[in-house]
């Protein structure tokens, strides 16, 4: 029998990959492979997305684009549809192939703590996750992928660079890093971690090492800040204050509230990955605000994890890279330090995964030196089986966005994401009325987004329902009272109404403070005072009143004496209807 080499082993784990993935071809685009690839003409042509190469991640509609920079994914894109004339086929059987590789990549990194065998259970490990399942099956995941296989690749040819005695040889390996790191960077957000999983190997792989590699460590952090300013000046402005709704208008405490249980969530899906969901959103996951005893239990869980990767490093150091590589490919997702875009997702996981795959590779290198192996083997066996199964039968669920919806209403009711998306799918699809009642669903489910009011506001515009419009906006803002693109809405919801001056002029007064122009919000005010003395219709001044009480206080605070002498002169009073 051949004796197995780490690249033997590295082949069979991207082999095992594609076999559990062998099912994703016949996926077509689901949700956003729509516009990021489907409509994206940037997507179609390499000469396109060359000439696009310093254009935002996504496609800009209606002057609007959600940022994000990632041109190394969009380029192979176009190489996709180059090749293929635009089949989905080939680009899902690109994200297995890509998978693949950075399956095989693990066990290449891997291999230097553990013997070959249990570095390729590692990498068996990995390349089976059910977590997996939406960075490989989605087409989108790609960026994921890439940005894997560029860290990975990385940590390899830096370990090369500290290893090797000739100064040619340093040059090249050091060339190779740079590039490596370039390709995570331009491919997700997340690679600006590479300089710490970098010094986090050097500190681990010491055997045969020739030097620490202190000045290509400070070369790619230079890369790194390079890049944060390229995308700054690209994407920044479009991202920047993007927070997931359930996170908008929380304090730190009630962020950490809210997110430390999620870390729960997470340990879950890196070791019982059996539960999927394509979202995490309210109510998936409970918006919390105080700290309950499920918080503290988050918070020592979050804390032990961490520990353990600490204390790892002489007795285990592949469980040590595992956690710490892992911890630090999701930190910047993980709104512990700053409020992010996504509360949870899968895909974010992808390089996280890398904890349970190389625990599972270091147990059974223990197991294999005593009297343990068969029950290790067999524990693998069944480990990789329910993995691989979960995989393989979780693929077609994103076959395409009608079926991603109709499972996950399924599987999560709950979810007011999944309303949201699939009023948008009637929308398109010229179902008007029933696109409004599914995202009044969501308005009710969860009432703190500001898409879904603006969503709602403007099909009930379209549709006559102008009531509808008004109160959705009133309670979003009721929950985000210092939005300013709820003020913005609301605004703009009362000059298509040709609603009386004082209500537009109040309104007014609001978006202005809360856009810092304090001038303006004054000049608002007065016009307010001005148009109340003459006003004959006085409906919703109660709601206005309590909307701009703090704009009012800080302005003009004899303002709200004459709102209430006007009201009293009508015979109204507020605590009634509003």
């Amino acid at each position: 029998m051949s004796r197995l080499t780490p690249g033997r082993a590295a082949l069979v784990a991207g082999l095992v990959a594609v076999v559990v993935y062998a099912n994703a071809p016949r996926n077509r685009w689901a949700l956003d492979d729509v516009p990021v690839i489907w409509q994206n003409p940037v997507a179609h042509s390499v000469p396109a997305a060359w000439a696009a190469r310093y254009s935002p991640y996504w496609p800009v509609e209606l002057g609007h684009t959600a940022g994000l920079y990632r041109p190394a994914v969009i380029v192979s894109y176009a190489v996709d549809w180059t090749l293929s004339g635009g089949d989905p086929r080939w680009f899902h059987l690109h994200n297995v192939l890509l998978h693949a590789v950075a399956s095989g990549l693990v066990v290449l990194v891997v291999v230097v703590w553990l013997p070959v065998p249990a570095a390729l259970a590692a990498g068996l490990v990995f390349a089976v996750h059910p977590v997996h399942v939406e960075a490989v099956a989605n087409v989108v995941g790609r960026a994921e992928l890439l940005a894997a296989i560029g860290l990975l690749l990385a940590v390899l040819a830096f370990r090369s660079y500290r290893w090797t005695d000739s100064r040619g040889a340093r040059l090249g390996w050091g060339v190779a890093t740079v590039a490596a790191i370039s390709l995570a960077l331009l491919s997700k957000e997340h690679a600006v971690v590479a300089p710490v999983v970098l010094a986090l190997d050097a500190w681990l792989a010491r055997a045969g090492v020739r030097r620490w590699g202190t000045g290509l460590l400070l070369v790619t952090l230079a890369l790194t800040l390079a890049w944060f300013a390229l995308w700054q000046a690209i994407a920044g402005g479009y991202v920047e204050g993007v927070v997931a709704p359930a996170l908008q208008g929380l304090s730190l405490g009630q962020r950490l509230a809210t997110m430390l249980p999620v870390y729960l969530e997470v340990l879950r899906l890196l070791t019982w990955p059996f539960r999927l969901a394509y979202d995490y959103s309210p109510q998936v996951i409970p918006l919390r605000t105080e700290v309950t005893a499920v918080v503290v239990l988050g918070a020592l869980v979050a804390g032990a994890v961490v520990a353990l990767g600490a204390s790892s490093h002489r007795r285990a150091p592949a469980v040590a890279f595992g956690i710490l590589a892992g911890l630090a490919s999701y930190l910047p997702t993980s709104n512990l330090l700053m409020a992010s875009g996504t509360v949870l997702g899968e895909r974010t996981l992808y390089l996280f995964a890398l904890a349970p795959a190389l625990i599972v590779g270091w147990t059974l290198a223990r197991a294999w030196e005593g009297r343990w192996r068969t029950i290790a083997l067999v524990g693998l066996s069944a480990l990789l089986g329910v993995y691989g199964i979960r995989s393989f039968t979780r693929t077609p669920f994103w076959m395409d966005s009608r079926t991603v919806l109709i499972e996950s209403i399924v599987a999560n009711p709950e979810n007011y994401r999944t309303r949201q998306q699939l009023a948008r799918q009637r929308e398109l699809g010229g179902d008007s009325l029933g696109a409004l009642a599914e995202y009044l669903v969501a308005s009710e489910l969860f009432e703190r987004d500001p898409a879904v009011a603006s969503a709602t506001a403007g099909l009930a515009l379209a549709l006559g329902r102008e009531r509808i419009a008004l109160r959705t906006v009133r309670r979003a803002v009721d929950h985000l009272p210092r939005d300013v693109f709820l003020a913005s809405l609301y605004l703009e919801l009362h000059q298509e109404l040709a609603s009386p001056e004082w209500q537009r002029e109040l309104a007014r007064a609001r978006f202005e403070w809360l856009s810092g122009r304090r001038a303006a919000a004054g000049g608002a005010l007065e016009r307010a005072a001005v148009a109340l003395g003459q006003a004959e219709r006085l409906e919703g001044l109660c709601w206005e009143l309590r909307a701009t009480r703090p704009v009012v206080a800080g302005l003009r605070p004899g303002l709200e004496q004459l709102a209430e002498d006007a009201l009293q002169r009508a015979g109204l009073a507020c605590g009634g209807p509003g």
